[in-house]
């Protein structure tokens, strides 16, 4: 078995060159990874969970403990305790992965290893078959997952269940089994009590195919991510109507699915198909309402997520060597020099400066000077077919005098523009 995890960590170019994070729960399928690990050499770090969801949670993380002492290797424990809100599984996965990317972080490294195995895999591909899920859900899990800062590997993505289980007796290591896995209670559990059983005996090698089905999702997604990355990144997180028209249906549903995980939002197959049909619609602007208090926003020929409610912000003032967040979203600050990131920025005149500015969002009949004039700003939204949603956060900034200076991003007051000759300074904003 250390043989095939070695080839698996070779072949999946992984370079583990530090210490290894291994999530040890005391089950058998954890416990024969991390002595596989440790017999091959690598520098592993013993992290337990203790959900204090059963009597046997504390002999667990006693015997965690002495495990890591006799291999003289580092333990870390977290003691996690439901606090009721939400859901367990997910709070408590949520919680679990937290906890093994501080640990990585405090023995610098970005290597999590799991105990997922082939049975695991299985299961995970019928419930997203159930329940419906996108390309990459119907994978089911992913033989290593990184996130641009830690790597999570799962070694026993081949291993069946009962290989991993055989590896422990015959090496006289001793595992704990939660008895909750034994009952049917969770649709995972029925799977693995009654279906599972049943195709693995039309299909002997279930889990090879079952890994190899998931591979080929998995490459196929990883092409098609790349391209909505692409898309969002110039589209600054929205959906352009005319442009998205004219993709293919594989990426518009990836292109949907990856905004809503830009913004945490749960998604399924029925919340993606209601975003596609508010897209085709040519009834004019419209709202879907999201969880988590989102909505998707149609405006003219843009989609955007934005907060269901208005954001309210106070009036901020800003003043030179002063760096001010706006409603959480924006920074703005003075600076002598020319911003060389993507930051948007007015040029002033220093000896003009009527300080401190002001920033808030936008209110009944605002205005702002221009050549031969003024306008309203509700006219700069319109012309500028800003979605309505977004007006409502967009900063206005105004010097002390009150008089509109700049709209973020949208239009600047003649005012500004006379200064140009004399520009010696930047006002700067950048979104968060």
């Amino acid at each position: 078995m250390e043989k095939r995890v070695k080839k698996f960590i070779i072949d999946g170019n992984f370079n583990i060159d530090n210490k290894i994070v291994c999530a040890t729960s005391g089950g058998a399928d954890s416990l024969a990874m991390l002595y596989i690990l440790h017999n091959l050499g690598y520098e592993c770090i013993l992290a337990h969970v203790n959900h204090h969801k059963r009597v046997e949670s504390e002999i667990e993380e006693k015997e965690m403990k002495n495990l890591a002492s006799k291999l003289n290797i580092p333990f870390e424990v977290l003691e996690y305790h439901f606090d009721g809100n939400g859901n367990f599984h997910d709070q408590s996965h949520i919680a679990r992965y937290k906890f093994f990317k501080e640990v990585c972080d405090k023995y610098h490294t970005n290597i999590i290893s799991t105990a997922h195995h082939s049975d695991d895999l299985i299961e995970t591909i019928l419930i997203k078959l159930l329940e419906g899920s996108n390309l990459y859900g119907y994978g089911g899990i992913k033989s290593c997952y990184f996130d641009g800062k830690y790597k999570i590997i799962r070694p026993l993505i081949s291993f069946s269940k009962e290989e991993l289980k055989d590896y422990c007796i015959k090496n006289n290591i001793k595992y704990f089994d939660d008895k909750s896995n034994f009952e049917d209670d969770y649709l995972r559990n029925r799977l693995r009590h009654h279906v599972i059983p049943l195709l693995k005996d039309e299909c002997h090698d279930l889990g090879a195919k079952a890994l190899k089905y998931s591979n080929i999702l998995y490459e196929s997604f990883d092409f098609i991510r790349k391209l909505s990355i692409n898309y969002l990144n110039e589209h600054n997180d929205m959906i352009n109507i005319d442009d998205y028209e004219s993709l293919d249906i594989a990426l518009k549903k990836d292109i949907i699915s990856l905004l809503l995980e830009k913004y945490n939002i749960r998604k399924n197959t029925n919340v993606i198909t209601d975003i596609l049909d508010l897209i085709k619609d040519k009834s004019g602007n419209k709202n879907i309402d999201l969880s988590d208090g989102f909505i998707l926003n149609k405006s003219y020929n843009l989609v955007s997520i934005i907060k269901k409610e208005k954001l309210e912000s106070e009036i901020i003032s800003l003043d030179l060597d002063e760096v001010k967040t706006f409603n959480g979203m924006y920074k703005f600050y003075f600076s002598k020099n020319i911003p060389t990131n993507n930051a948007k920025y007015i040029k002033l005149c220093y000896n003009n400066l009527k300080l401190p500015f002001y920033i808030r969002c936008k209110m009944e009949g605002d205005k702002i000077n221009i050549q031969n004039g003024t306008k309203k700003i509700s006219r700069v939204f319109i012309d500028k077919k800003i979605p309505e949603a977004i007006r409502s956060i967009t900063p206005i900034i105004l010097d002390n005098s009150n008089n509109i200076i700049w709209v973020y991003d949208l239009i600047k007051s003649d005012d500004i523009y006379k200064m140009k000759e004399n520009c010696d300074i930047y006002l700067i904003g950048e979104v968060l």
